[in-house]
């Protein structure tokens, strides 16, 4: 496809805090996959450096509460990690993707171990106890996803 988009990450007050571009592989009803190049130098999450130069397949879904980033080592098909944001149902339009982070991670290596991240950030939040609700219903649907990283096929997702 190579469209561009911009990808706006959200606090949960709906402030912006991090927006980015990256590059549309695939559009469906169910969503959006975007290629974007991770642009910071070095973050280290647990036991994954995320490098500049690294390469992230964004799924972005629909009425979900996650959205899910396989990262790629570089631009090469060896998969780190797929770190994946609770948040609440992202908004696409042809020329942003914007989703308000609700704190909550789940980190996944690829040996299918699985963390959950920010979970005294998630306690903190002043969101509605709906809100919190649909995210960790989110948390256990990906939890879910992930159980069998040998039969992962995220591209049935979109």
């Amino acid at each position: 496809m190579n469209e561009q988009i911009t990808i706006i990450k959200k606090d949960e007050t709906g402030q912006a805090v991090f927006q980015y571009d990256g590059q549309i592989i695939r559009r469906s009803d169910k969503g959006v996959l975007v290629s974007a190049v991770f642009g910071i130098p070095k973050v280290i999450v647990e036991e994954v450096d995320f490098l500049a130069g690294d390469v992230f397949h964004e799924y972005y879904l629909n009425d979900k509460w996650f959205n899910i980033y396989e990262v790629h080592a570089g631009d090469s098909p060896h998969i780190k990690a797929w770190y994946c944001n609770l948040c609440r149902p992202v908004k696409i339009s042809f020329e942003h993707i914007s989703y308000e982070d609700l704190a909550l991670d789940l980190l996944v290596y690829p040996d299918g171990k699985q963390s959950i991240l920010d979970r005294e950030e998630f306690r903190a939040l002043r969101i509605n106890g709906h809100e919190r609700r649909m995210t960790l219903e989110g948390l256990s649907e990906l939890q879910d996803i992930f159980k069998s990283v040998g039969d992962l096929h995220l591209k049935e997702l979109l």
